[in-house]
C-alpha cells in the first residue's frame, strides 16, 4: 500500500470529521487531509484544486451520505456532471450510519465509489478501503 497525496473528508458532522481526521493522521496514509462540511463547499474546493497548483486533487474522498440541503448522492451527481470522474483517478468511499440496501443499489452507477464506511472510521475499515482502492487501480491498469 502506498501513501496517498491527498484525502478529502466531506461531512457535516464536525465530531465525526475530527475523529476521522485523527484516525487518518495517526495511520499516516496521506500527506494531506482536507475537510469540507457541505457539498457546495466541497465542489468549490475541488474547483479550486484544479485551478491552482498549491493543492493536489484528492486521491480519496470520504463522503457522508446524509447531509442537509445536498447529500452525498447530490455530490456524486455533480462530480460526474462536472467531469471530475473522467479527469481524475479519485476514489470515493461513502460514510453511513446505517446499512440501507437503497444506498448500496444507488451507488452502483458510480464506478468511482469503493465501499461504504460505517461511522465512525476505524483503522481496520481504513485499511479495507485502501485495499479496495488498490484493487480498483490494479483492475483499471489491466484494462
Amino acid at each position: 500500500m502506498y501513501k496517498l497525496k491527498h484525502i478529502l473528508i466531506i461531512d457535516d458532522d464536525q465530531i465525526n470529521t475530527l475523529f476521522s481526521q485523527i484516525i487518518l493522521e495517526d495511520a499516516d496514509v496521506s500527506s494531506l487531509v482536507s475537510i469540507c462540511h457541505s457539498v457546495p463547499e466541497a465542489l468549490d474546493f475541488l474547483r479550486a484544486t484544479e485551478t491552482t497548483e498549491d493543492t493536489a486533487f484528492p486521491d480519496l474522498i470520504l463522503l457522508d451520505i446524509s447531509m442537509p440541503s445536498m447529500d452525498g448522492f447530490d455530490f456524486l451527481d455533480r462530480y460526474y456532471s462536472l467531469g471530475y470522474n473522467k479527469r481524475h483517478k479519485t476514489f470515493i468511499s461513502m460514510f453511513t450510519s446505517s446499512e440501507e440496501q437503497e444506498h448500496v443499489n444507488r451507488v452502483q452507477k458510480y464506478e468511482v465509489v469503493v465501499g461504504f464506511i460505517k461511522k465512525p472510521l476505524s483503522i481496520p475499515t481504513l485499511h479495507n478501503i485502501l485495499a479496495l482502492q488498490d484493487n480498483s487501480r490494479a483492475e483499471n491498469n489491466l484494462s
